[in-house]
């Protein structure tokens, strides 16, 4: 049987590939769990999508550049990256796909592919921080679920990401000078997004916007996330980039405390949940047979009561990472701003 090329893969540059696009991929679609490889010139490049999001990356050099694509289950590819020996991996190209891995062997029958890439070319333009776009990415989707979108863009030199469900908003925002723009994002692929970023976070990033994609440049590949551009958010995202900080200022310790306890309670009993403000901070859950309350005392002399989904706002007040934050009561929302994120309940 002829071999059109070879690639010899280092052990640590190939567990890193099987990593990034295990991330980037996900695990949800069975049919995106696959990854192609193609040759460009001497080069061996590996593709993959999550139907949005594309990672395409250099792998390494190949004896001989050969036309076709090759398709591979990416689960087939992380039993033999997961052993423990270091041996590097050798790739055949022929009529089958062939990894040899020390004593390991995979082989993929038919794995002829059509040209599986999507369009979306960008120009890296502006350096950011990998560690501080996965935490506003993560921080800005926390509200949402599969199916929904997220919003993300630019505005007044700063990214963010912003997410709306039940009445809460969260929104986080680091500075980046770029042109504005704002897009939609389906909310698996930020998600996609954010893992994948942690594997490179240690990396120089540029990022680039083009009509249709938010691109990302590391080291040895690009990162594409499709985007519907719109405009219709841009009034509220502004509003809320600009809200400053309000008089009252409470312990992330413990509202944590209080929403963990609430969200404990009311994964078992269901049951609606509130914050209250008075002479007191209430945090608690009624349910049909039964309620609990998280009491704390707080100088306010503003009385509010709002609905609230516990475990979203554990999860923010987790993630930001604070020691407090600040309560801003409008006519509108009840905010909890920290340094570059807010999340905000509707009155």
């Amino acid at each position: 049987m002829s071999v059109l090329a070879k690639a010899r893969i280092e052990h640590d540059r190939f567990l890193r590939f099987v990593n990034l696009f295990d991330r980037a991929v996900g695990t949800i679609e069975p049919l995106n769990r696959r990854v192609y490889f193609y040759s460009r010139f001497n080069t061996l490049r590996v593709y993959a999508t999550d139907g949005c999001l594309t990672i395409d990356m250099h792998l390494g050099d190949v004896t001989k550049h050969f036309e076709s694509f090759y398709v591979a289950p990416l689960d087939n590819i992380k039993l033999i990256s997961r052993n423990a020996n270091l041996d590097n991996v050798e790739i055949l190209f022929g009529e089958k796909l062939e990894f040899f891995k020390g004593s390991e062997y995979l082989s993929v029958l038919h794995p002829l592919s059509r040209n599986p890439k999507k369009s979306g070319a960008f120009v890296p333009k502006v350096e950011v921080k990998s560690s501080e776009l996965a935490h506003v990415v993560d921080v800005g989707s926390i509200i949402s679920r599969s199916g929904q979108d997220i919003l993300v863009g630019v505005i007044n030199e700063r990214f963010f990401a912003l997410c709306e469900e039940y009445g809460h908003i969260s929104i986080a925002s680091m500075r980046l000078i770029m042109d504005p723009f704002m897009a939609e994002v389906p909310y698996e692929t930020a998600r996609h997004l954010m893992k994948a970023l942690d594997i490179i976070r240690s990396e120089k990033l540029m990022i680039g916007i083009s009509e249709s994609t938010v691109g990302l440049k590391f080291s040895d590949g690009v990162i594409g996330v499709c985007a519907a551009e719109t405009n219709e958010e841009a009034d509220k995202v502004e509003k809320f980039l600009k809200i400053g900080k309000g008089d009252i200022i409470l312990s992330t310790k413990m509202l944590k405390t209080g929403t963990s306890l609430c969200a404990r309670f009311q994964r078992q009993n269901r049951g609606k949940g509130y914050f209250e403000l008075s002479d007191q901070l209430r945090m608690g859950v009624i349910s049909q047979s039964s309620a609990y309350e998280y009491i704390q005392p707080v100088e306010c002399r503003t009385h509010v009561r709002v609905s609230i989904i516990p475990k979203k706002l554990n999860q923010f007040l987790t993630r930001i990472h604070e020691k407090s934050v600040h309560l801003n009561i409008t006519k509108e929302f009840v905010i909890f701003k920290g340094k570059n994120a807010i999340f905000a309940i509707k009155r």
